[in-house]
């Protein structure tokens, strides 16, 4: 047995000789060293695809493994690699359920109806073909405001056309749009006495103050096929605004621009362009009014009224796109020419502005953390459609001058990114030198002995002059497959001087949760701080700020209806956006949306 045992280590000591040389990391002469580079099989993974806007952009979920280096015992041993195929990538969702190209969804509740009907062709390569209709309509009492009515109703229709040419696409674009509301009129707490002094029978015959306008627009693209190609594009676009006292403004705009892709690195993303746009706006306003209390009934058809012919603003904007590693820059230099020819009490003006429109981005660390800081401004004509979407409850009479609002020089600075692939963010600091920023103002009738009481619920514009802005501002958007989207966003926009009806603090958030396959829910806040504004004695006075809270619910209960409730105003609260003019307080909608 000594003998065996002796002659097996013999045997044995050899091979043991060679581990140790092995582990000794090529250091013993004659060792053995092997490098071995481990790897996985291939698991192609496709995260939720990535949404405009409102949705966190989607991090790249490649999963690169490194090489390991690892050094290990030699033996022989049996190799077992798998070898299966590689399943394709798979987009979330697929296959695409069925499109159905119409919809028509109808509710109503204790204050209002709703009605939307959406119509459109199915998938075509050559064209495309859709049409909508949209009308909201509030009715009722408002408490403490019972004498007159406080009824609110909108109507909006367009019809949009495509075709896609092999060389370029063009579209077709028509919209109408019907906004109407009732003067609230005052408030029952007002002395009854000296409301003898006014004949409320009028004012409660008082048609709607209506506010329309139809848009025709005709866009042109190129199709460029190359990267180095030249691009281009133009819109002529025309507005025709109406209003019930016969007030007219037709507004012509001709824009386009051109560019050309100088350098560009298709794999490193790096790219250098250059190029130019313009615009050119020409508007033309005429007022006359419609409501027998300037001159008389008997005197409406011989006025005349105020005119303001052929405003324009021309602007042209050299262009400069510039992208290299973690470095990207925009810059536009963009020159502004404005006035208008003059008109009945108004002067004749031209004027010139320049804004180096300059955007610098430093993107740290890629998609989760980009510095950016710029300049800009800008020039922006008050039409009357843009003064009555921002407040309905306009006077009738005249408009001495629809002035120019102007951003004469803006800095910013800020940071965006996101925090993870279900989060991203945005924070912006900016300072501008603005000129006649738009507010409004209580118009005050010129009957001195009862204006306090007078029936109406008027607003003039108003314009601020020179005035310094300070604005910060937060957005925050996150996204959990097709479970969750959230937006909040907040902003803080402090005025050199206070103005009227423009809050210092604003805040909203929107809220959307898929509970089940067929079941979402969902919720929007809003609320602003308090506002300055004036009575009808011209007295300075304080609106209270808003807290607005709204839920919803929508459930699919088959595959082509489903059902929706809405709560608006949960807390019932009565907040003022304008003097004399409350909201409606609690109140719910309920209805049904059909797809075919």
């Amino acid at each position: 047995m000594k003998i065996k045992f002796i002659l097996v280590a013999g045997l044995l000591m050899p091979f043991g000789s060679i581990n140790l040389q092995a582990q000794d990391n090529g250091k013993t002469q004659g060792g053995y060293n092997e490098n071995v580079v481990v790897t996985a099989p291939y698991q192609p993974v496709l995260g939720a695809v990535e949404k405009p806007v409102s949705v966190p952009h989607t991090a790249d979920t490649t999963v690169v493994i490194p090489p390991s280096d690892i050094q290990i015992i030699s033996r022989p041993f049996a190799t077992s690699y798998p070898t299966e195929n590689i399943k394709p990538a798979k987009v979330l969702g697929e296959p695409i359920p069925k499109l159905f190209n119409n919809t028509v969804k109808v509710g109503g509740g204790n204050r209002g109806l709703g009605v939307e009907a959406d119509f459109a062709v199915g998938r075509n390569r050559q064209y495309e073909v859709a049409a909508g209709y949209r009308h909201h309509s509030t009715y009722g009492k408002i408490k403490d405001y019972d004498r007159f009515k406080t009824n609110y109703s909108l109507n909006e229709a367009n019809v949009v056309g495509r075709l896609f040419g092999e060389k370029f696409i063009t579209a077709l674009e028509i919209f109408y749009s019907q906004r109407a509301v009732n003067c609230y009129g005052v408030n029952n707490s007002i002395d009854t006495n000296m409301l003898n002094l006014v004949d409320l029978g009028d004012f409660k015959k008082q048609s709607k103050r209506w506010f329309q306008n139809a848009r025709g627009r005709l866009t042109f693209t190129d199709n460029a096929k190359s990267f180095d190609a030249l691009r281009f594009d133009a819109t002529a676009d025309y507005n025709l605004n109406l209003t019930n006292w016969r007030s007219i403004e037709n507004t012509a705009i001709v824009e386009g621009g051109v560019s050309k892709v100088v350098v560009q690195q298709r794999r490193s993303a790096d790219m250098f362009s250059i190029g130019a746009r313009f615009r050119f706006e020409d508007n033309m306003y005429r007022d006359g009014i419609n409501d027998g209390h300037r001159y008389g009934m008997e005197n409406e058809k011989f006025h005349k009224g105020n005119e303001l012919r052929n405003a324009y603003h021309f602007n042209i904007q050299p262009q400069i796109r510039f992208k290299y590693e973690f470095v990207e820059l925009n810059a536009d230099m963009v020159f502004h020419i404005y006035g208008h020819g003059g008109g009945d009490g108004v002067a004749k003006e031209a004027k010139f502005q320049f804004n180096p429109v300059v955007d610098l981005k430093l993107h740290i660390i890629p998609r989760a953390f980009t510095f950016f800081i710029g300049t800009g401004g800008g020039v922006e004509r008050n039409t009357v459609d843009r003064i009555s979407r921002t407040n309905p409850f306009l006077h009738p009479l005249l408009y001495p001058d629809l002035k120019f609002t102007r951003d004469k020089f803006s800095a910013y600075a800020g940071l965006s990114g996101n925090f993870s692939r279900n989060i991203d963010y945005r924070v912006q600091v900016s300072a501008h030198f603005m000129q006649d920023v738009l507010s409004f103002d209580y118009y005050r009738y010129d009957y001195s002995h009862y204006f306090n009481y007078y029936g109406y619920n008027d607003f003039r514009p108003l314009y601020s002059g020179s005035v310094f802005n300070l604005r910060v501002r937060g957005d925050l958007n996150f996204c959990w497959t097709d479970k969750i989207i959230a937006h909040v966003d907040a902003e803080y926009s402090h005025y050199g001087k206070r103005l009227y009806y423009m809050p210092e603090f604003t805040a909203n958030l929107d809220f959307r949760y898929n509970v089940v396959n067929r079941i979402w829910v969902y919720t929007d806040i809003k609320g602003y701080t308090n506002m300055k504004a004036r009575d009808r004695a011209g007295r300075d006075v304080i609106l209270k700020g808003c807290f607005d809270w709204s839920i919803g619910a929508e459930y699919r209960f088959i595959k082509r209806m489903t059902a929706f409730v809405e709560l608006n105003n949960l807390i019932a609260q009565r907040y003022y956006r304008w003097y004399d003019v409350p909201s409606y307080r609690f109140n719910f909608m309920a209805g049904l949306s059909v797809d075919f």
